[in-house]
């Protein structure tokens, strides 16, 4: 009996294991169908067992043993041992010999010695080189592709195919990643804590709020001449998000429940100068500028954190909008930039292909750009063109002319209208800023006059919030000529100004806290 425990998984097996197993099987099995006794039973005298339900149809026809040929009834019939029983109830449930190593399949006797050549649990060895590891057969492919610190890689940086241990140790392209996530780890320490202190800053002037009664009384009184419509539309913009406005590598954040700008210094990893910014999902994405280079903030309620993004664009001198997943830009050619793996740039229309050689003002790089559905506008190029991008064709078509040359404005877009926001003109040859307004129609391709800020901005920045316009920095840059000799003068700005559409004109906001010209704003709710 010890072989037979063995074989049914309760002992250690010993000697020719398979064979006993079958011997076993035919020992315990009908003599009419050949299978493992089901409901056995025995003939009276010579102990040869059968199913009840074989010898039963047999009895119908012959009442002797079909074996010894005595005589033999239904009721001569004798139950088997209760030795016999067991161990044809065990052989109804042979078990696979990887058991220990997590088989639980039930197979039937004659079929057991081809599921072990085939069982998913049975030890196997990973063929990559260097590794020794036993494996079940069910986890071989995915050990030796997803687990093994042998299995082959390629470095998404440089395609170099190596084995996957010695890219941690030993690869160039990891140990430099590495050196920079430190340095990354490094100013996002720094910029935690500067953020902590920000936090600290804001909940002060929160506290000192309700002293400040007066100041914000007299900061409303410009508003008094609103409607009442106005003035609900200026309060509900008023409770939504954050205006934040970059440039270099600084950031400036305009609350508006307490009326004032934060200054957050060296919280960029690159400098940032005639850059563009957009919301994708909860970041905000600054692309471009004095370096090709992306990355993006997630703002909190404890401040926000910063990230270099793994793409960049073609080069850094674009302007650019969003697109689905992706980034359209605008220079001395149209491409794309992809927001997902491989972050791949692609040429969709080369600028001689359009309009053969360019002058230095035909550059689409310094125009503004508004995007609506699947169409982009590109404003100000060659000065006074207006143009439309269509996404789908891949189509550029010049609409109509601006009344003026306009350069280096501002833009926000309104409903089926483009605002465009000083800026400066060249009249005949000196440069002279702007503080003019045009409400540009997309559909009937009509300029309309709204009124005209309170200060000449060129290199501005903007951002729209309901019917609210707020205009940020900028600077005047003048330009005069005495023969020969060319005079410049440049001052830059952080004053704040901001419209409510319908009304007749602007007002002022606080000044940011340090003059900013060529930056990118956006909204933050």
């Amino acid at each position: 009996m010890g072989q037979i425990y063995s074989f049914l998984g309760y002992g250690n097996t010993t000697g020719n294991n398979d064979q006993e197993a079958l011997l076993l099987g035919e020992n315990f099995s009908c003599k009419i169908c050949l299978e493992v006794l089901h409901d056995p039973v025995q003939c009276q005298n010579n102990e040869h067992y059968f199913c009840r339900g074989c010898i039963t149809k047999h009895l119908g026809n012959s009442e002797t043993c079909p074996l010894c040929m005595e005589q033999l009834t239904l009721e001569t019939l004798r139950p088997p041992s209760r030795i016999v029983a067991s161990v044809v109830s065990q052989l109804k449930k042979p078990r696979c010999s990887h058991v220990s190593r997590g088989c639980e399949e039930n197979v039937e006797v004659k079929e057991l010695l081809l599921h072990e050549q085939t069982c998913g649990y049975a030890p196997v060895v990973c063929s990559n080189e260097g590794c020794k590891e036993t494996v079940n057969r069910r986890d071989k492919e995915s050990h030796e592709t997803e687990e093994c610190k042998f299995r082959k890689i390629t470095c998404e940086f440089c395609d170099e195919e190596l084995v996957y241990v010695d890219y941690y140790k030993k690869h160039q392209c990891s140990l430099t990643l590495r050196k920079e996530m430190k340095e990354v780890k490094s100013r996002l320490d720094e910029v935690t804590e500067s953020l902590k202190q920000v936090v600290l800053i804001q909940d002060e002037m929160l506290e000192k709020q309700k002293t400040h009664d007066q100041s914000i009384k007299d900061l409303q009184n410009p508003l008094r001449h609103f409607s009442s419509a106005t003035i609900q539309r200026d309060s509900a913009v008023n409770i939504k998000g954050q205006i934040f406005i970059f440039s270099s590598k600084s950031l400036e954040v305009f609350n508006w429940s307490t009326k004032a700008w934060t200054l957050i210094e060296n919280c960029l990893f690159f400098s940032h100068r005639k850059s563009f910014s957009f919301l994708y999902g909860k970041r905000i994405m600054v692309c471009g500028g004095s370096s090709n280079r992306i990355e993006f903030l997630v703002p909190s309620e404890n401040g926000f954190t910063s990230n270099v993004f793994p793409g960049s664009l073609p080069s850094g001198d674009l302007n650019g909008v969003l697109f689905e997943n992706r980034i359209i830009t605008f220079g001395w050619h149209v491409q794309e930039t992809s927001l997902e793996r491989p972050w791949k740039s692609t040429v969709l229309i080369q600028g001689s292909e359009q309009y053969g050689r360019y002058s230095e003002y035909d550059n689409r790089g310094i125009c503004a750009l508004e995007c609506f559905g699947n169409e982009i506008f590109v404003i100000g190029f060659s000065g006074n063109k207006i143009e439309r991008y269509d996404i789908a064709n891949n189509k550029l078509k010049t609409l109509t002319t601006l009344p003026y040359t306009v350069y280096n404005m501002a833009t926000v877009a309104y409903k089926d209208n483009i605002i465009i926001l000083g800026g400066q003109n060249r009249v005949p040859v000196e440069w002279s800023p702007l503080n003019d307004v045009l409400m540009y129609n997309i559909h009937s391709l009509e300029c309309k006059r709204l009124p005209s800020m309170l200060e000449k901005r060129s290199n501005c920045a903007a951002v729209i919030m309901g019917d609210v316009i707020v205009v940020m920095g900028g600077e005047i840059k003048t330009e005069r000529r005495d023969g020969y000799r060319r005079y410049v003068t440049t001052t830059q700005l952080k004053t704040v100004e901001y419209y409510v559409i319908g009304d007749t004109t602007w007002q002022k906001l606080p000044a940011m806290n340090d003059t900013r010209a060529r930056a990118t704003a956006c909204v933050y709710v």
